[in-house]
């Protein structure tokens, strides 16, 4: 089949039902997207549904005494308060093109769209948290900010961890860009011997870790702390703008905060016809929420003094 009736049949299954498009016509860039469960890897995340309580609350009361025999014993009342109330806010996506461009299968099949679609909506709540968290970790600057000269160094990152996890009480994760990430797996191999020090000798190397950065390039976990390492997004594959900050590296310990999903991802599809050819709209949109009420449980490191 010639190229121009292979376009009339796929514009016909167009017509019938837009759902039904077929493989994509003409060529195009996908760009890369995060991603979607990375959220969950680093923060407290849940999916709530309408109706749902949009509070944290907190259970209190429960004590524990010394019994001296033949007392009467004390019962604690058990309270619940709401601590805190989710502000939600909507994220969205919308586009438009002529239908008949859509029908013909030039801008590629409606399925294709939807899916690029929610893969910048997985995009934009990593950025938004990741940008929350750069933020609100800054503001007491005398405990919980590093700057460092580029690269990290062993020292730094693990006073960051040793900090946060005596506040928190553990290492949910370390985040950042893979480049920034990158010169941990010159260190991350070794350990240091009795009565070493990062500029005294001697390391001692860990086999396994070092075949493991050998194979993959990379080293999963370091000083008991899981790494992940992001790359970078951008808004699309020619402004190629970077969504992700090249420079930080966040340490992030357990309960520091929470995301939410606030029910499913809906969608809106519809024809404009006031405009001639009609103009096809296709919108997602859904709501979402972002908590941190333990920010002392996060570290930031900025690998650069600029």
């Amino acid at each position: 089949m010639d190229e121009t009736k292979f376009k009339e049949a796929y514009a016909q299954i167009a017509k019938n039902d837009k759902r039904a498009l077929a493989e994509l016509i003409v060529e195009y860039v996908d760009p890369k997207h995060v991603t979607q469960d990375i959220v969950g890897m680093f923060l407290n995340a849940r999916s709530l549904n309408p109706g749902d309580a949009l509070v944290k609350k907190v259970r209190r009361g429960i004590e524990v005494r010394q019994l001296v025999p033949g007392q009467n014993t004390l019962a604690s009342q058990i309270t619940v308060k709401e601590v805190v109330t989710y502000n939600l806010d909507t994220a969205y996506a919308e586009v438009s093109h002529n239908e008949w461009e859509v029908e013909s299968g030039e801008i590629g099949t409606v399925d294709e769209i939807r899916r690029e679609m929610m893969a910048k909506l997985s995009d934009f709540y990593v950025v938004k948290v990741m940008n929350a968290l750069y933020t609100l970790a800054t503001i007491d600057n005398s405990t919980n900010f590093f700057y460092v000269a580029s690269p990290i160094t062993r020292s730094t990152l693990e006073t960051a961890i040793d900090n946060i996890a005596d506040v928190a009480g553990g290492v949910k994760a370390v985040v950042g860009r893979r480049t920034a990430l990158a010169p941990i797996t010159k260190f991350a191999g070794y350990r240091a011997a009795v009565g070493a020090t990062e500029s005294t000798a001697p390391l001692v190397p860990v086999p396994s870790v070092l075949e493991e950065i050998r194979r993959t390039g990379w080293f999963g976990m370091y000083y008991g702390a899981n790494f992940i390492s992001l790359e970078q997004v951008y808004d699309n594959p020619y402004d190629r703008n970077g969504l992700i900050k090249d420079n930080l590296i966040v340490v992030i310990g357990d309960n520091c905060g929470e995301f939410i999903t606030y029910g499913d991802v809906r969608e809106d599809q519809w024809t404009d016809m006031v405009t001639a050819p009609p103009t096809w709209h296709l919108r997602i949109y859904q709501q979402f929420g972002l908590l941190f009420d333990r920010m002392e449980n996060v570290a930031v490191i900025r690998t650069d003094e600029t």
